[in-house]
């Protein structure tokens, strides 16, 4: 018996490491990363997310580290709002794409000259307002009108997985699929905080500030499947969009017995 405790210590002893060098290095704004796969599919708010606005100016931004690249004829879903704006990764040239709906016009576009390469971290961004735009690593520009204000959506904000379009507007060729890699420090401001062509790349961790309206570190510890909104609007992110109807069933049943 001593001795399968001895074997199993020595292979735990050689598997840490190994663990270890599989996690991508920490991004520029430090801390826990969230994980995407086909297993780890997408993170989501349960509600919908700001259902009310429309936004005359909006950044969506985040770190990204990929562990591979669309396939032909797909794109990965970043970050997006089903029927207003989508942040994405067109393969297999790995070009960043955006959408925006907009006063009943929309608008799309994939372009290439943006080096997203894999197995580093790097910061992209979707830029909403009279006119629209992407970026990557500091750099970026304008790519459509979409006319005014981005429109109302009564659906969850989500972070990974399959964004659904409505096929009947201007939307990328291909089919969404599941994004593969890892996602930090996702900021979105009800404002344009970059302008083309360049610009200063964040350092650190991204700021709240009176722009802010919803921000996810997703430094929680591992195996967590709830992700905090570190603004004040409470827009919280939960693992499948399952968890959090599970977590809620809970609630009431210990509510229930707690009243009793």
């Amino acid at each position: 018996m001593i001795y399968r405790h001895i074997l199993t210590s020595l292979f735990l002893i050689t598997l840490l490491p190994l663990i270890a060098t599989a996690l991508p290095p920490r991004s520029p704004a430090g801390g826990g990363m969230l994980k995407l796969d086909e297993i780890h599919d997408f993170v989501a708010t349960t509600d919908a997310w700001f259902p009310d606005e429309q936004f005359e100016g909006l950044t969506a931004e985040a770190w990204i580290y990929l562990e591979e690249l669309p396939e032909l004829s797909t794109f990965w879903s970043i970050i997006g709002q089903e029927g207003r704006f989508n942040l994405i990764i067109h393969g297999p040239d790995a070009s960043l794409g955006a959408w925006g709906y907009a006063e009943g016009a929309a608008g799309s576009l994939t372009i290439g000259g943006f080096d997203l390469s894999v197995r580093e971290w790097i910061h992209v961004t979707a830029i909403y307002d009279a006119s629209a735009g992407m970026g990557a690593n500091g750099k970026g520009g304008n790519w459509c009108c979409p006319r005014g204000h981005l429109i109302k959506s009564n659906k969850p904000l989500r972070i990974g997985g399959i964004i659904f379009q409505d096929p009947k507007r201007s939307r990328f060729v291909g089919d969404n699929v599941k994004l593969r890699g890892y996602v930090d420090e996702v900021r979105i401001s009800n404002v344009v905080r970059y302008v083309r062509p360049e610009w200063k790349v964040p350092t650190g961790k991204f700021e709240v500030d009176e722009h802010t309206i919803s921000l996810w570190r997703f430094d929680e510890a591992p195996g967590i499947n709830f992700f905090k909104d570190a603004s004040e609007n409470g827009y919280d992110l939960w693992r499948s969009g399952v968890w959090a109807v599970e977590a809620q069933g809970k609630l009431t049943t210990t509510w229930g017995q707690l009243k009793k």
